[in-house]
């Protein structure tokens, strides 16, 4: 491995190396995050980071674990009330979790958990399955559900607001119904539901949602 200053190599570990990338990411976006450029933060050469990651999504699944580190060791935590206040809680840590990071919904997206997060894991479901007293298989395709949910509407979230502003909007507008009245085409039941409840997204569609699968997995327990 071969480095620009003096000492550097011997600095270059792997956990160095991930928190410089997810403090990248951050400031560059997912898209921005090359293994060239975070060889240059790290002032070595690009073939020095592949010493310790195989390729760039190896790398990811590192700098997920560190982004979610603090969330995945709570998990476990024996919950003082009921599975569903339990499942309810993590839910919405995560949500706030994965808004708080620059495209954290993305960069969890597709990345596997280290081998260093299995004891964690192998103890939510644990947790879950005694609260909830149910068999570990439901109780893992109860998490799964709920994170894939909850991963899924901070996706739609962050990539709203990612787009370019439009300039004809004004601030606080509602894109759903400015969507339908540019749209020019009869959305009756469509303009009657966003009178009723609003956009589409946000605070309360996220909690009905996530109410809408608890109460599934309520039905599906008993």
């Amino acid at each position: 491995m071969t480095s620009s200053s003096p000492g550097r190599a011997t600095r270059l570990d792997r956990h160095h190396v991930v928190r410089t990338a997810l403090r990248l990411v951050e400031e560059v976006g997912l898209d921005g995050l090359t293994m060239r450029r975070l060889a240059t933060e790290l002032d070595v050469k690009a073939p020095a980071l592949y010493w310790h990651f195989a390729n760039k999504q190896e790398l990811l699944d590192h700098v997920a674990h560190l982004m979610t580190l603090d969330w995945l060791r709570a998990l476990p935590e024996v919950p003082a009330g009921a599975w569903d206040e339990w499942i309810t809680t993590r839910a919405r840590d995560y949500r706030r979790l994965l808004l708080s990071r620059r495209d954290g919904a993305r960069l969890v997206a597709g990345t596997r958990p280290l081998a260093e997060s299995f004891p964690l894991l192998d103890a939510a479901v644990g947790t879950f399955a005694q609260v909830a007293d149910c068999r570990p298989g439901t109780a893992l395709r109860c998490l799964v559900t709920v994170n894939t949910y909850v991963a899924g509407f901070v996706l739609e979230e962050q990539g709203e607001l990612d787009r370019e502003p439009d300039p004809a909007e004004q601030p606080g507008a509602d894109p759903a119904r400015l969507a339908l009245l540019r749209s020019g085409r009869p959305a009756p039941h469509l303009s009657a539901a966003i009178d009723e409840v609003g956009a589409p997204s946000g605070e309360e569609t996220f909690e009905y949602g996530l109410g809408l699968i608890v109460e599934g997995v309520r039905v599906r327990l008993a």
